[in-house]
């Protein structure tokens, strides 16, 4: 199926949207990066009976809090899917020139290639340690949102000290304490982080079966849902709180 993939960025018209990511609400003037797909007029797998209605739903934008944009996808996609400048973007021209530099560094770091071995052994050579692509993004897109300064700074500490953890070190920790354990490394790396600090997640208090999620973004607490093996199918949930309980977290 041809399909284009459009990108744009804008403040949030309001505070109804959700991020694609993390699933919280993006606030009212925050910035915010949408994604769309538009196929092609002529694209013969298109379904016959799509209307413009169903085309104008399948192409609408999809909205991710600037924070959470570089987790939509994988490095590789976003390598070959995105446009070689921010400054194409439709709505860049209209953001301020503090967040105009926020875009220009964060495609920068999402366009870097992943560093060759003989670069690496090279850099460690001169005793210095070539720095990874994910981390400058999360240099650039991290965030304080609702934590308090000094829990901010605990979990910035472990952050850099969890990121040299391997992915079996922190999948562990995240079943020991029955966590999501979806997403990147430095996704794994950030919730091990904010449960060390703030404590366990608890399940979902209304579907009973979903994993709840936590956006520190606007320090709401949400349920996606879960998949009902009997049935087959995914099961949606819409709860949503800015107060729950957590666990103690276990090491």
């Amino acid at each position: 199926m041809v399909k284009t993939h459009c990108f744009s960025v804008q403040y949030a018209k309001s505070s109804m949207s959700t991020c694609r990511v993390c699933m919280a609400k993006i606030v009212k003037d925050s910035l915010r990066v949408g994604h769309s797909q538009l196929e092609a007029e002529n694209d013969l797998s298109r379904k016959p009976d799509m209307d413009e209605r169903m085309m104008a739903i399948a192409g609408a934008a999809r909205w991710h809090h600037f924070e959470c944009f570089p987790r939509m996808k994988g490095a590789k996609w976003m390598a070959a899917n995105l446009p070689d400048s921010p400054t194409k973007l439709e709505g860049f021209k209209e953001l301020k020139k503090g967040d105009q530099k926020k875009l220009l560094q964060l495609w920068k770091a999402l366009a870097s290639p992943e560093g060759k071995p003989s670069s690496k052994r090279k850099a460690e050579m001169e005793g210095k340690v070539a720095k990874k692509p994910a981390s400058k993004i999360s240099a650039i897109t991290s965030v304080q949102g609702v934590l308090t300064s000094a829990q901010f700074k605990k979990v910035q500490a472990l952050e850099a000290d969890l990121s040299s953890s391997t992915n079996h070190a922190l999948l562990g920790e995240l079943r020991k304490n029955d966590q999501p354990r979806t997403g990147k490394k430095e996704e794994l790396v950030s919730r091990v982080a904010e449960g060390r600090v703030l404590g366990a997640l608890p399940s979902c208090p209304k579907c009973k079966h979903g994993q709840i999620h936590w956006s520190r973004l606007g320090g709401w607490f949400s349920c996606p849902g879960y998949y009902d093996r009997d049935l087959k199918t995914t099961r949606r949930c819409f709860f949503r709180s800015k107060e729950m309980k957590r666990k103690e977290w276990k090491k």
